[in-house]
């Protein structure tokens, strides 16, 4: 029986360029290995979940063309491309600072989405994709959904909207105001403050999905790849971080959190396949950041540079892995 091939995408704002590098070498991997250029890394996965800059990459991912509604409509290469050209459009500092809002407009933001993902709705995704936000209104996590979205109009929503919500992080950006198709308005905010790595979300969701292959999959029926934005390993001193009050704990707190989630995640999932004797079914891929900065609105020529050769430096150091992975992603077709 072939599995169910599910990939996961990290938060981590513009360091969301690490995954997509490291995603374009197994597309080309993919398309040597089956001698068609024209194949693309969507292809080659049944569910795509994400949250925060790797939801925005999900969303990429599961789009149709234009024209042709089977076919994916970016290759990985062209996501790599969004974060170089467009980083600091997105990541443009208001021109008056003020002590209080967030850092960035979301204008930037807004137009891309709107020019890259235009009106696409959640129920045409081409992919089974679940992308988080948090519901700062009603207080609870938020899971869009595209088998939810094909049932119910009060679960669809415009992809650019998705992309938007699961984006808003605290202090960087605004909540972001959404619309459901059935006119219902939610206030979201970044889905990294519970779920930084999606992946066990994911299992859930593709647990209760009918897949071409297999309806309602359990845990040793899928193959997950799980791909991380850096490990941010920047460290906090006792004698610092004790004399912090709520202003300055403001943005360190953001980043303690969405790493944090996502160790815990990546534990509990290698633990959950661990027992099932089935390890070789969740692929876990953390980079490391080199000489990148952690931080996750560093858009200076210098850090993009230097996040790129992150990715490149990891797919050297593991060209092995990826290229099994690839295989492994072909062999399930």
């Amino acid at each position: 029986m072939k599995k169910v091939r599910i990939l996961t995408l990290d938060g981590g704002g513009i360091r969301g360029i690490i995954p997509a590098v490291i995603l374009n070498y197994i597309e080309k991997r993919i398309q040597e290995k089956t001698e068609n250029p024209n194949a693309k890394i969507s292809d080659y996965f049944d569910m795509i979940a994400g949250t925060s800059t790797g939801g925005i990459l999900s969303v990429l991912l599961s789009l149709p063309a234009e024209n042709d509604k089977k076919n994916g409509r970016y290759f990985a290469k062209e996501a790599i491309e969004l974060y170089k050209t467009h980083g600091k459009e997105i990541f443009k500092k208001k021109r008056i600072t003020k002590v209080f809002g967030a850092l960035y407009t979301a204008k930037g933001l807004d137009n891309i989405l709107k020019e890259k993902m235009g009106d696409i709705k959640l129920s045409e995704s081409r992919k089974n994709c679940l992308i988080t936000a948090y519901d700062i209104s009603n207080r609870e996590a938020v899971f869009f959904s595209s088998t939810d979205a094909v049932d119910s109009k009060d679960d669809d929503y415009y992809m650019r909207e998705i992309a938007r919500a699961t984006s808003a992080a605290p202090t960087y950006f605004t909540p972001a105001k959404v619309q459901s198709l059935s006119g219902r308005t939610d206030y979201l905010i970044d889905g990294g403050v519970f779920a930084n790595d999606p992946t066990m979300s994911a299992l859930v969701e593709a647990r209760k999905n009918k897949f071409s292959n297999i309806e309602n999959p359990n845990f040793k029926e899928m193959y997950v790849v799980s791909i991380g934005t850096g490990k941010d390993t920047k460290r906090y001193t006792y004698e610092k971080a004790k004399k912090w009050g709520i202003a300055q704990w403001a943005v360190p707190i953001l980043k303690i959190l969405m790493s944090s989630s996502a160790e815990v995640v990546s534990y509990q999932v290698r633990k959950l396949f661990e027992s099932l004797n089935c390890s070789d079914s969740y692929e876990r891929l953390e980079p490391d950041l080199c000489k990148a900065s952690n931080e996750m609105d560093d858009v200076s020529d210098k850090n993009i540079f230097n996040l790129e050769n992150a990715g490149l430096i990891f797919v050297k150091k593991n060209k092995e892995l990826l290229n099994k992975i690839a295989d492994e992603l072909i062999k399930n077709e």
